[in-house]
């Protein structure tokens, strides 16, 4: 299957995939699991951060909605993901995916670089949802130790979602 093709259906079905892991997957107070950053930093870089903002934001909307979450709540988490997207590409994966508008894939720039956009892409993401969601009302060590245990967590579920979503540049 061509990722380039069917980059639509296959985010739908992992934003699906998302309200699912949102509704039947609680691992417990310290664990959020969530494939929105690595979705977000998955679409092609031909898309214009205004419209990634748009896309992060109606993906976050949904999960909230479908979810027995907070609504909202992963929609602003998803806008910082969204709005920095471009500026890590950038920064790890190179100037010329941007000019060029290609796609980034683990076979062309290494896992590695894309290991590194990707954490912070997630860490990113779970610092807004966590300050949001305690807001003040838990300990310091608590959040720290929430953003660290589902950082790495977050992490393997995004290399899984990357290579799903990034092209396989094998023809």
């Amino acid at each position: 299957m061509k990722v380039n093709q069917h980059f639509g259906t296959l985010y739908f079905l992992l934003v699906i995939g998302q309200v699912i892991l949102c509704n039947y997957a609680q691992l417990g107070p310290y664990i959020i699991l969530s494939m929105l950053p690595a979705m977000i930093f998955c679409i092609p870089t031909a898309v214009s951060t205004i419209s990634c903002m748009f896309i992060a934001f109606a993906s976050g909307l949904a999960v909230d909605w479908l979810s027995e979450g907070i609504i909202g709540l992963n929609a602003a988490a998803a806008l910082p993901a969204a709005f920095l997207r471009r500026g890590m590409i950038r920064i790890f994966l190179g100037e010329d995916l941007i000019t060029r508008g290609d796609r980034f894939s683990f076979k062309k720039n290494g896992v590695g670089k894309i290991s590194v956009a990707l954490i912070l892409s997630t860490a990113v993401f779970l610092t807004v949802y966590i300050l949001l969601d305690g807001a003040g009302t838990r300990p310091v060590w608590f959040n720290m130790t929430r953003l660290g245990v589902s950082l790495a967590l977050n992490f393997l579920l995004g290399l899984i979602v990357t290579g799903i979503l990034t092209p396989d540049d094998r023809k």
